[in-house]
Protein backbone atom coordinates (compact mmCIF):
# COMPACT_ATOMS: atom_id res chain seq x y z
CA UNK A 1 0.00 0.00 0.00
CA UNK A 2 1.31 3.56 -0.65
CA UNK A 3 1.70 6.23 1.86
CA UNK A 4 -1.06 8.59 2.98
CA UNK A 5 -0.69 11.32 4.90
CA UNK A 6 -2.47 13.97 2.79
CA UNK A 7 -6.09 13.84 2.01
CA UNK A 8 -6.63 10.62 0.29
CA UNK A 9 -5.92 9.79 -3.17
CA UNK A 10 -7.97 7.11 -5.76
CA UNK A 11 -7.01 3.57 -5.22
CA UNK A 12 -7.62 0.08 -4.12
CA UNK A 13 -7.62 -1.13 -0.48
CA UNK A 14 -4.29 -2.80 -1.40
CA UNK A 15 -3.25 0.62 -1.25
CA UNK A 16 -5.45 1.18 1.46
CA UNK A 17 -2.62 4.01 2.91
CA UNK A 18 -3.24 6.47 0.18
CA UNK A 19 -6.91 5.74 0.71
CA UNK A 20 -7.60 6.33 4.11
CA UNK A 21 -14.12 3.68 5.99
CA UNK A 22 -20.81 2.65 6.01
CA UNK A 23 -23.71 2.58 7.48
CA UNK A 24 -25.50 4.01 10.15
CA UNK A 25 -28.86 1.77 11.04
CA UNK A 26 -30.52 1.18 14.03
CA UNK A 27 -30.18 -1.56 16.15
CA UNK A 28 -33.68 -3.53 16.41
CA UNK A 29 -34.56 -3.73 20.19
CA UNK A 30 -37.17 -4.35 22.58
CA UNK A 31 -39.92 -5.89 19.69
CA UNK A 32 -42.74 -6.58 22.01
CA UNK A 33 -45.65 -6.48 19.48
CA UNK A 34 -45.40 -8.22 15.89
CA UNK A 35 -46.59 -5.05 14.40
CA UNK A 36 -43.46 -3.13 16.20
CA UNK A 37 -41.08 -5.60 14.64
CA UNK A 38 -42.58 -5.18 11.20
CA UNK A 39 -42.36 -1.51 11.55
CA UNK A 40 -38.71 -1.68 12.72
CA UNK A 41 -37.59 -4.00 9.54
CA UNK A 42 -39.60 -1.70 7.19
CA UNK A 43 -37.71 0.95 8.12
CA UNK A 44 -34.25 -0.42 8.22
CA UNK A 45 -34.96 -1.81 4.33
CA UNK A 46 -36.07 1.93 3.92
CA UNK A 47 -32.33 3.04 4.65
CA UNK A 48 -30.37 -0.01 3.00
CA UNK A 49 -33.30 -0.58 -0.04
CA UNK A 50 -29.98 -1.03 -2.63
CA UNK A 51 -27.62 -2.40 -0.32
CA UNK A 52 -28.67 -5.79 1.85
CA UNK A 53 -30.64 -8.08 -0.54
CA UNK A 54 -32.38 -11.66 -0.68
CA UNK A 55 -29.79 -13.99 -1.95
CA UNK A 56 -31.25 -14.21 -5.53
CA UNK A 57 -31.45 -10.12 -5.65
CA UNK A 58 -34.28 -7.62 -4.92
CA UNK A 59 -34.88 -6.07 -1.42
CA UNK A 60 -38.44 -7.04 -1.88
CA UNK A 61 -38.32 -10.48 -1.35
CA UNK A 62 -37.28 -13.56 0.64
CA UNK A 63 -36.78 -13.76 4.46
CA UNK A 64 -36.05 -10.62 6.06
CA UNK A 65 -34.11 -12.12 9.22
CA UNK A 66 -32.11 -13.09 6.80
CA UNK A 67 -31.37 -9.56 5.22
CA UNK A 68 -30.72 -8.15 8.74
CA UNK A 69 -28.58 -10.94 10.20
CA UNK A 70 -28.36 -14.26 8.93
CA UNK A 71 -24.97 -14.94 6.31
CA UNK A 72 -25.88 -15.33 2.87
CA UNK A 73 -25.06 -19.09 1.71
CA UNK A 74 -23.34 -18.09 -1.39
CA UNK A 75 -22.48 -14.53 -2.51
CA UNK A 76 -22.14 -13.98 -6.33
CA UNK A 77 -19.40 -12.05 -8.34
CA UNK A 78 -20.45 -8.73 -8.02
CA UNK A 79 -23.25 -8.90 -5.47
CA UNK A 80 -21.43 -7.34 -2.41
CA UNK A 81 -20.51 -3.48 -3.36
CA UNK A 82 -20.24 -1.65 -0.68
CA UNK A 83 -19.22 1.77 -1.98
CA UNK A 84 -21.83 1.62 -5.21
CA UNK A 85 -24.51 0.07 -3.41
CA UNK A 86 -24.88 1.33 0.18
CA UNK A 87 -23.02 4.37 0.95
CA UNK A 88 -24.76 6.18 -2.03
CA UNK A 89 -27.85 5.19 0.11
CA UNK A 90 -27.29 5.45 3.56
CA UNK A 91 -29.47 8.55 4.92
CA UNK A 92 -27.77 8.95 8.46
CA UNK A 93 -24.60 10.71 6.49
CA UNK A 94 -24.70 13.31 4.19
CA UNK A 95 -21.73 12.38 1.68
CA UNK A 96 -21.14 13.43 -2.26
CA UNK A 97 -19.15 10.72 -4.17
CA UNK A 98 -15.51 12.44 -5.63
CA UNK A 99 -14.48 9.23 -7.32
CA UNK A 100 -16.08 7.38 -10.42
CA UNK A 101 -16.19 4.04 -8.88
CA UNK A 102 -13.16 2.81 -11.23
CA UNK A 103 -11.57 1.09 -7.71
CA UNK A 104 -13.56 -2.20 -7.37
CA UNK A 105 -12.47 -5.41 -7.82
CA UNK A 106 -13.71 -9.14 -7.11
CA UNK A 107 -10.73 -11.52 -7.70
CA UNK A 108 -13.88 -14.09 -8.51
CA UNK A 109 -13.46 -12.85 -12.39
CA UNK A 110 -10.01 -12.81 -12.23
CA UNK A 111 -6.56 -11.83 -10.77
CA UNK A 112 -4.92 -13.34 -7.68
CA UNK A 113 -5.65 -11.54 -3.99
CA UNK A 114 -2.77 -9.40 -2.66
CA UNK A 115 -3.42 -10.87 0.74
CA UNK A 116 -1.31 -13.88 1.98
CA UNK A 117 -3.93 -16.88 2.23
CA UNK A 118 -6.61 -15.31 0.46
CA UNK A 119 -8.25 -17.17 -2.33
CA UNK A 120 -10.82 -14.87 -3.08
CA UNK A 121 -11.29 -11.12 -2.00
CA UNK A 122 -13.85 -8.38 -3.00
CA UNK A 123 -12.50 -4.86 -2.61
CA UNK A 124 -12.81 -1.26 -3.14
CA UNK A 125 -11.49 2.26 -2.24
CA UNK A 126 -13.86 4.86 -2.70
CA UNK A 127 -13.46 8.84 -2.15
CA UNK A 128 -16.10 11.19 -1.00
CA UNK A 129 -17.01 14.43 0.71
CA UNK A 130 -19.02 14.39 4.25
CA UNK A 131 -21.20 17.36 5.58
CA UNK A 132 -20.82 16.15 9.71
CA UNK A 133 -23.58 16.23 11.71
CA UNK A 134 -22.13 18.72 13.96
CA UNK A 135 -22.19 21.62 11.19
CA UNK A 136 -18.54 21.84 10.73
CA UNK A 137 -17.09 22.25 7.37
CA UNK A 138 -17.20 19.29 4.83
CA UNK A 139 -14.57 16.69 5.39
CA UNK A 140 -12.30 14.74 2.76
CA UNK A 141 -13.34 10.62 3.71
CA UNK A 142 -12.67 8.25 2.41
CA UNK A 143 -13.06 4.58 2.84
CA UNK A 144 -11.08 1.02 1.31
CA UNK A 145 -12.65 -2.44 2.23
CA UNK A 146 -10.92 -5.89 1.72
CA UNK A 147 -13.47 -8.62 1.90
CA UNK A 148 -11.69 -12.50 2.48
CA UNK A 149 -14.63 -14.25 0.51
CA UNK A 150 -12.55 -17.79 0.86
CA UNK A 151 -8.94 -18.67 1.75
CA UNK A 152 -6.56 -20.88 0.43
CA UNK A 153 -5.81 -24.79 1.41
CA UNK A 154 -9.66 -24.49 3.55
CA UNK A 155 -8.40 -21.93 5.69
CA UNK A 156 -10.78 -19.96 7.86
CA UNK A 157 -11.25 -16.36 6.49
CA UNK A 158 -12.13 -14.63 9.25
CA UNK A 159 -8.14 -16.12 10.44
CA UNK A 160 -6.51 -14.38 7.15
CA UNK A 161 -8.69 -10.99 7.69
CA UNK A 162 -7.18 -10.92 11.39
CA UNK A 163 -3.76 -11.16 9.73
CA UNK A 164 -4.53 -8.41 7.97
CA UNK A 165 -6.23 -6.33 10.12
CA UNK A 166 -2.90 -6.35 12.44
CA UNK A 167 -0.52 -5.95 9.37
CA UNK A 168 -2.54 -2.63 8.89
CA UNK A 169 -2.84 -1.72 12.26
CA UNK A 170 1.34 -1.74 12.54
CA UNK A 171 1.40 1.08 10.08
CA UNK A 172 -1.45 2.86 11.37
CA UNK A 173 -0.02 5.41 13.53
CA UNK A 174 2.46 6.73 10.48
CA UNK A 175 -0.47 7.91 8.27
CA UNK A 176 -0.67 10.95 10.08
CA UNK A 177 2.42 13.26 10.50
CA UNK A 178 1.37 13.52 14.49
CA UNK A 179 -0.68 11.42 16.55
CA UNK A 180 -2.43 12.82 19.36
CA UNK A 181 -4.52 9.85 20.50
CA UNK A 182 -4.33 5.72 19.33
CA UNK A 183 -6.04 2.83 20.69
CA UNK A 184 -9.18 0.46 20.51
CA UNK A 185 -12.07 2.00 19.18
CA UNK A 186 -14.98 0.09 20.21
CA UNK A 187 -16.31 -0.73 16.71
CA UNK A 188 -16.68 -4.02 14.97
CA UNK A 189 -15.23 -7.55 15.82
CA UNK A 190 -11.95 -5.80 16.31
CA UNK A 191 -10.46 -1.72 15.77
CA UNK A 192 -7.99 0.79 15.84
CA UNK A 193 -8.16 3.83 16.02
CA UNK A 194 -5.45 7.14 15.62
CA UNK A 195 -6.44 11.24 15.92
CA UNK A 196 -3.97 14.26 14.86
CA UNK A 197 -2.53 16.62 12.31
CA UNK A 198 -1.87 15.66 8.47
CA UNK A 199 0.59 16.81 6.77
CA UNK A 200 -1.11 20.24 6.18
CA UNK A 201 -1.69 20.61 10.40
CA UNK A 202 -5.25 19.80 9.14
CA UNK A 203 -7.42 17.43 11.73
CA UNK A 204 -7.48 14.11 11.22
CA UNK A 205 -8.92 10.49 12.14
CA UNK A 206 -8.08 6.82 10.75
CA UNK A 207 -10.34 3.85 11.95
CA UNK A 208 -9.35 0.16 11.12
CA UNK A 209 -12.36 -1.90 11.48
CA UNK A 210 -12.22 -5.98 11.22
CA UNK A 211 -16.29 -7.33 11.15
CA UNK A 212 -16.39 -10.81 10.38
CA UNK A 213 -13.69 -11.48 7.77
CA UNK A 214 -13.72 -8.04 6.09
CA UNK A 215 -11.19 -4.99 7.12
CA UNK A 216 -11.84 -1.79 6.62
CA UNK A 217 -10.47 1.79 6.42
CA UNK A 218 -12.86 5.00 7.15
CA UNK A 219 -10.56 8.25 6.92
CA UNK A 220 -11.93 11.59 7.69
CA UNK A 221 -9.68 14.83 6.68
CA UNK A 222 -10.90 18.43 7.48
CA UNK A 223 -10.57 20.37 5.04
CA UNK A 224 -7.21 23.04 6.10
CA UNK A 225 -8.62 25.76 3.87
CA UNK A 226 -12.10 25.76 5.34
CA UNK A 227 -10.81 24.31 9.11
CA UNK A 228 -12.46 26.49 12.11
CA UNK A 229 -9.89 24.93 14.48
CA UNK A 230 -9.23 21.34 15.54
CA UNK A 231 -11.97 18.64 15.33
CA UNK A 232 -12.24 16.45 18.13
CA UNK A 233 -11.39 12.62 18.32
CA UNK A 234 -15.31 12.42 19.37
CA UNK A 235 -16.62 14.17 16.82
CA UNK A 236 -14.77 12.07 14.31
CA UNK A 237 -15.90 9.16 15.76
CA UNK A 238 -19.51 10.34 15.81
CA UNK A 239 -19.69 9.90 11.97
CA UNK A 240 -17.37 6.66 11.83
CA UNK A 241 -19.85 5.04 14.31
CA UNK A 242 -22.67 5.17 11.84
CA UNK A 243 -20.78 3.83 9.14
CA UNK A 244 -19.28 0.81 11.57
CA UNK A 245 -22.97 0.22 12.55
CA UNK A 246 -24.61 -0.67 9.55
CA UNK A 247 -21.31 -2.54 8.32
CA UNK A 248 -22.08 -4.74 11.71
CA UNK A 249 -24.88 -5.96 9.96
CA UNK A 250 -23.85 -5.81 6.41
CA UNK A 251 -21.41 -7.92 6.34
CA UNK A 252 -22.50 -9.88 8.30
CA UNK A 253 -24.63 -10.95 5.53
CA UNK A 254 -22.74 -10.29 2.81
CA UNK A 255 -20.26 -12.68 3.37
CA UNK A 256 -20.88 -16.15 3.77
CA UNK A 257 -20.45 -18.25 6.90
CA UNK A 258 -17.04 -20.37 6.49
Amino acid sequence: MVDEKAPPEKQGLHGWKAALTVFGCGTLAAFGVFGVLIGIVGTFFNLTSSGIDTEGGGSSGGNPAEQIGEARSSLGEGEMDVCGDNLDHLSSISTTRQDGGENYSDTASGGQPEIQGADRVVEDTCLWTLNPASGSPPWDFSFSYEAVIDAADGGDPVDVASERFEEIKADLPSELAQVSSEGEAGFGDASYAVHGTGETGNSAFIALIQTKSAVYVIRFDDKADSSVGQISENEFKSEARKIATFLGHGFTYWIPDA
